[in-house]
């Protein structure tokens, strides 16, 4: 059976900070944000945020769902039950065998990891719909099955809670620039019905700030299909790398002398240094390619490019300054040339 945390029997409004008029999409993202601010993980040291976390998700659950609103508004707390629709009183939950095989009992501290459910979607914020839950719960259902769901009759036998799908859950995480563009595995802690649990995931090569990877299934378990997880990314700045697409950028400064003599310089990548040639002449912001050293993703592989950076000489004598007005005769340049407004 589900516990609900709902037993201060606190506003489910004021729990997420909207109006009771709030729209779809204002509940929706109250709930993320307050994911983010009472996440277990992030509020180790404030005993409070645990059970604040869970007071979100469970206003979530009831007034993102719209038969289980009107319910709530209509009846307050007690048009919902403790833990939101239920089996009828005093009756046995027929979809308890179904919620067991989907979590997969026993319950405890279990483990899940990455497997083939993962999918990372980049800035999608799409919601998944309700699947068909009688042809999950009966083993393939028929055309009747279905369009009685469509067609509005919510439940099974006369008396039978409608299964509900429980809510979709983020959890953001925190990569290194070398973690998000090689990829990675972390283990974190989420809570389940009121419990920390371990999930392991398998971080792709290639997310950027906003990747959501999808871990269906493993969102908020009701009494009905379980929501999904979705692993939020965000990269911290990497000190001399920077990330456009698939190739990476590094500044790298040569002296004037060895702009125009040409020079060898060892530069980092993210598989070890380089020994990178600037040929004779070259200019400032020049890019020099190196293949197969950028992000890697879907199979794909971008490059790292070098950018040049060229310092002069400060501080030159009037002997020096002489010379180098002579070098400039003999060997004069049109710097703008090719600017458009010329």
């Amino acid at each position: 059976m589900v516990i609900s945390f709902y037993m201060a029997k606190r506003d489910l409004y004021d729990v997420l900070g909207i109006a009771r008029n709030a729209s779809a999409d204002e509940i929706k993202k109250a709930h993320r944000k307050a994911v983010r601010q009472f996440h277990p993980d992030r509020n180790k040291n404030n005993p409070q945020a645990e059970e604040k976390f869970r007071e979100a998700q469970e206003a979530y659950d009831i007034l993102s769902d719209p038969q289980k609103r009107q319910n709530y508004d209509q009846f307050g707390h007690a048009g919902v039950g403790v833990g939101g629709a239920g089996p009828a009183e005093g009756g046995r939950d027929p979809f308890e065998q179904f919620r067991r095989a989907q979590r997969g009992a026993p319950r405890g501290n279990r483990q899940w990891q990455a497997g083939p459910n993962v999918s990372v979607e980049d800035f999608d914020f799409r919601d998944s719909g309700f699947g068909d839950i009688f042809e999950q719960f009966f083993g393939g259902g028929g055309a009747g099955a279905s369009a009685g769901v469509r067609g509005g009759v919510r439940g099974g036998a006369r008396g039978r809670p409608a299964p509900q799908r429980g809510a979709d859950v983020e959890h953001p995480v925190t990569l290194t620039f070398e973690q998000a563009a090689r990829g990675t595995k972390m283990a974190f802690q989420l809570d389940r019905d009121g419990r920390l649990q371990t999930i392991e995931v398998n971080i792709p090569p290639g997310v950027k700030d906003g990747s959501r990877i999808r871990m269906k299934g493993q969102g908020q378990q009701t009494n009905g299909e379980p929501g999904d997880l979705y692993i939020v990314t965000q990269v911290a700045p990497h000190p001399y790398f920077r990330r456009e697409d698939l190739d990476i950028y590094l500044d790298v400064p040569i002296s004037m002398y060895e702009a125009i003599l040409g020079t060898k310089v060892e530069v980092p990548t993210l598989d070890g240094p380089v020994t990178v040639t600037f040929p004779p002449g070259t200019s400032s912001h020049a890019k020099l390619r190196i293949r197969g050293r950028g992000i890697e993703r879907s199979g794909q592989k971008g490059d790292q490019l070098v950018v040049t950076k060229i310092i002069v000489p400060k501080d030159l004598d009037e002997t020096e300054k002489n010379e180098i007005a002579g070098m400039a005769k003999k060997h004069p340049i049109d710097a703008r040339a090719d600017l458009p407004w010329r």
